[in-house]
């Protein structure tokens, strides 16, 4: 899921930072102290996650969320117990009440995946259109890829191997970025060291996916997700 943070103590954001780095499943888009300036953000990238403070200068997470069209999930985050009636008159997904550790955060944005889940009316593995593509910085040149292209994604050192049938191209970015780049529904990072397109998937296991190239390691920090991304496969097909 793609998420923005917004809340105007940092420490609070670095927090949600770091939970988010340990969720494979969680894109952290941006992180904003000014809920102005998050609201922006949040127009133009469109996330399906917000996490959100309530007590906040210039407008209050419960203000911000009623005005926003857009149809993201949101959980607030708040030190005041006082709010969490109006956060669920909101019909938010949860009320994270500081200070709350990992688990009970990783038990909120469950409850998020679930609610997009029932919200999805496209399968996850519907293929790429040729128009669509990834645009990456690589040689001095910005490299234009259709996503039908890539073959699998790959970390190398200081590089990222974006690999095609025809040419391998190596940026200097990291395969987090390079995720970022790619939509969501038809990619999926099975291991540190791996991103591979779903519908090049062949067979797969706990240990191991096969694609029409490769045999990729099934890293333990990504299993879970990796393995709730093929049954959501299963069940739309």
């Amino acid at each position: 899921m793609k998420c923005i943070a917004i809340d105007d103590e940092p420490l609070a954001l670095k927090i949600i930072e770091q939970y988010c780095d340990r969720t494979p499943s969680l894109r952290l888009l941006g992180a904003y102290v000014d809920p102005l300036e998050g609201l922006s953000y949040i127009r133009s990238l469109q996330p399906d996650l917000l996490f959100l403070d309530i007590r906040m200068p210039d407008i209050s997470g419960v203000d911000l969320a009623g005005a926003l069209k857009e149809d993201a999930l949101i959980i607030f985050t708040t030190a005041y117990r006082e709010y969490a009636v109006e956060g669920f008159e909101l019909n938010v997904v949860d009320y994270l009440l500081k200070p709350f550790g990992f688990d009970r955060f990783l038990t909120a944005c469950e409850k998020a995946e679930e609610r997009l889940r029932q919200s999805l009316k496209k399968p996850v593995s519907e293929p790429s259109s040729p128009e669509e593509v990834l645009t990456f910085h690589c040689n001095y040149q910005n490299i234009r890829l259709p996503l039908n292209d890539i073959l699998y994604i790959e970390a190398f050192d200081n590089y990222v191997k974006v690999v095609t049938a025809s040419k391998t191209y190596m940026p200097v970015t990291t395969l987090k970025n390079m995720l970022r780049l790619l939509p969501e529904s038809g990619f999926v990072r099975v291991h540190k060291s791996f991103i591979i397109p779903v519908a090049r998937i062949k067979s797969y296991s706990h240990e191991t996916v096969v694609t029409d190239r490769i045999k990729a390691p099934v890293g333990r920090t990504f299993q879970k997700d990796f393995f709730k991304r093929m049954n959501i496969l299963k069940a739309n097909r």
